[in-house]
């Protein structure tokens, strides 16, 4: 990597205003969520896991679940009212509930279990009827109190249970566009950190959060002193979307790496609007082209080793803070880790060796469906092929692969 030396530190602020979740995906991959599912008094029902942010249900399973009556009014005595920002109905009035016992089932990407059930005591937000709603019309109103998903947030994502936290897995597969991504308990050591093992692996890096005045448990997090091209970057922030993207001046300081225009799809750019990181207004009939740049990215962790995030691609917005520098979900997490955001501690914490080698569909097992996998994404010269790191996919890989792949797991 080419060292620039003539380039001053860059200073990039922006408000994040709408969180989704933390992860790693395809370059391309920007619509997969994390499965998971949630129970609670009896009445269980999917949702989605979403590492920034409260939990939240929807207007639909709060009545499922006996939060509201058929009216859609509390069916028992809320704890208080909540304006919510950053959702994609924009500001929603909602019913506190705090105290509510809820068991989380983490699920694999088919939709299978993936270990058992476990109860937290945590407050959600359920969001109010369309005619408690602030808007011009009725169907304004009804937008706001549908746009509330079932998801389980900070307050969860960042909680220990039982000795364990939610933990994030992603696994590309041959289509670009397209990820396995499951949930899963992981066990923390006696220190109150780290994965499995000795913990050797494991990376964290202080995140600093400010709070959202509407909503106590939307945060904004940023990192600091961070390289981008070997340029330190005093403050960028932590964009919770699923892409990453900035101004115009900090991709021409930076030395963004152009790849040409693509395209920034509604959902991502109703994202980028709400979250206050673009001034352009999203438009449904019409999909934003935008150019699109690769830097280098390198995060410094509390136990001295950065842990380097590259290639990652990155929207150049025209109408923006011209200095702004957002990473998003695309970028904060490596190839094949786990990783999660302790709203405890306010740490990203990456677990850089979270499987054995030879389980390569980190399905838990090793068996001749890892084969199948690493043989398609070799074929394919997919970069998680690249076994042995040297930068080359080739047959040396394959040698690797069946030799940790005939190890098997201890």
């Amino acid at each position: 990597m080419k060292r620039r030396t003539n380039l001053k530190t860059i200073a990039a602020v922006a408000t994040l205003g709408l969180a989704s979740v933390l992860a790693h995906a395809g370059p391309e991959d920007q619509f997969t969520k994390y499965p998971v599912g949630i129970e609670i008094g009896g009445v269980t029902v999917g949702a989605i896991a979403d590492s920034g942010g409260t939990t939240t249900i929807s207007f639909d399973d709060a009545k499922r679940m006996g939060f509201l009556d058929a009216n859609g009014d509390p069916d028992f005595p809320a704890d208080g009212t909540q304006r919510m920002g950053g959702t994609g109905g924009g500001s929603v009035t909602c019913h506190i509930f705090r105290n509510i016992t809820i068991k989380v089932q983490p699920r694999k990407a088919d939709g299978t279990a993936n270990g058992p059930a476990r109860e937290i005591d945590v407050t959600v937000f359920v969001p109010k009827k369309p005619s408690e709603q602030a808007g011009a019309n009725d169907a304004e109103k009804n937008k706001k109190t549908k746009s509330v998903p079932t998801k389980i947030g900070a307050n969860v994502c960042g909680a220990t249970i039982d000795g364990h936290k939610l933990d994030f897995t992603d696994v590309a597969t041959n289509d670009p566009k397209k990820n396995k991504r499951s949930t899963g308990w992981r066990q923390l050591n006696g220190g109150g950190g780290g994965g499995g093992g000795d913990g050797g692996a494991d990376k964290r890096a202080p995140v600093q959060e400010d709070d959202n005045y509407e909503d106590e448990a939307v945060f904004e997090p940023h990192l600091n002193d961070l390289l981008i091209n070997d340029v330190p970057i005093q403050f960028v922030q932590l964009n919770l979307a699923p892409v990453s993207c900035m101004g115009q001046q900090a991709a021409q300081q930076l030395g963004l790496e152009m790849m040409g225009p693509e395209v920034l799809d509604f959902e991502n750019h109703q994202i980028l609007f709400h979250a206050g990181l673009t001034d352009i207004l999203p438009d449904q009939q019409n999909e934003l082209i935008l150019p699109m740049g690769r830097c280098h990215v390198a995060i410094p962790t509390l136990e001295g080793d950065p842990v380097v995030l590259e290639p990652v691609r990155v929207f150049v917005l025209p109408q923006s803070d011209p200095w702004l520098v957002a990473l998003g979900g695309n970028a904060l997490v490596p190839p094949q880790t786990s990783m999660w955001l302790d709203s405890h501690t306010h740490q990203l914490f990456w677990d850089l060796d979270f499987r054995c080698p030879g389980d390569f569909n980190a399905d838990g097992v090793v068996n001749t469906l890892d084969v199948l996998e690493f043989l398609n994404a070799w074929s394919a010269r997919l970069p998680e092929a690249d076994v042995n790191g040297d930068g080359v996919v080739n047959t040396l890989d394959v040698i690797d692969f069946l030799n940790d792949w005939t190890s098997g797991c201890e």
